[in-house]
């Protein structure tokens, strides 16, 4: 399945197969899940999807958010090289920021978390995170330098602290003898949220590019592929709702009377 969606991205390459090899991953999870399920003592145990905080931060809005931020920068140096027209070292630059502005919010993850709890860090980081990916879409190569550098650091900024927060609230109600499936089975969605949100965004992009009969992209091709993306991000940002305020209060510090 991996390496089907792998394939969306290229539809070069045909699309039959990378079909094929989607159907494929989807028959073969199914039938290891029946088996994992009615097995007494299996390779992966599934119950820890029945924690809560796992199941939200991991399988379900988690996974959907990941996607959409994903996809981010994916599309970040192709709107800069194919849709302003940039040499590749001064798009290189500018995705420098996008990066910095990650390494920049960790100093800052733990307090943030114990003076809000993790729900509402996701909620609201999540939506801000998500307008910074639709104001991708706004930016042209008319737009300052410097309001790019800070729309690239503000994505980098969010997107660091949700991604921090959803890896620590999935472990912190898991107890030990789930904590080894949880890790693999925390790992494998990562892999597939990282190559669905290219492969999606890939195929907005590819989408939107034959819609308009064009031979490349344009800047209306981007728009429309970083408000779609965005829009991923907002609906799994609301998501998070179904958490208590008290999630993760135990890994977080954060008292729920706060």
């Amino acid at each position: 399945m991996l390496y089907g969606l792998e394939r969306l991205a290229h539809p070069e390459n045909g699309m039959l197969p990378t079909v094929a090899l989607i159907a494929a991953g989807i028959a073969i999870g199914w039938i290891a899940v029946r088996h994992l399920l009615r097995t007494p003592h299996p390779l992966l145990d599934l119950s820890a999807f029945k924690v809560l905080t796992f199941a939200v931060s991991t399988l379900s809005a988690g996974t959907i958010f990941r996607v959409a931020i994903n996809a981010t920068p994916f599309l970040l140096p192709l709107l800069f090289q194919v849709g302003f027209g940039m040499r590749p070292v001064d798009a290189g630059l500018l995705i420098l920021a996008y990066f910095l502005g990650n390494l920049g919010m960790k100093a800052v993850t733990t307090p943030t978390l114990r003076r809000f709890g993790f729900r509402r860090v996701l909620i609201v980081n999540g939506l801000i995170a998500s307008l910074a990916i639709m104001a991708c879409g706004a930016i042209s190569p008319q737009t300052s330098p410097v309001l790019v550098v800070a729309l690239m650091l503000i994505a980098g900024l969010t997107r660091s602290m949700q991604f921090t927060a959803l890896n620590t609230l999935a472990f912190a109600d898991i107890g030990g003898a789930q904590r080894s499936s949880a890790a693999t089975l925390s790992s494998m969605l990562q892999q597939v949220s990282m190559l669905f949100g290219v492969a999606v965004a890939a195929a907005i992009l590819n989408l939107s590019q034959i819609a308009g009969g064009e031979a490349t992209p344009d800047l209306a091709d981007f728009r429309i592929a970083f408000i779609a993306i965005g829009l991923i991000g907002l609906a799994a940002s609301f998501r998070f709702m179904v958490l208590s305020p008290s999630a993760g209060a135990e890994v977080s510090g954060h008292s729920a009377d706060d």
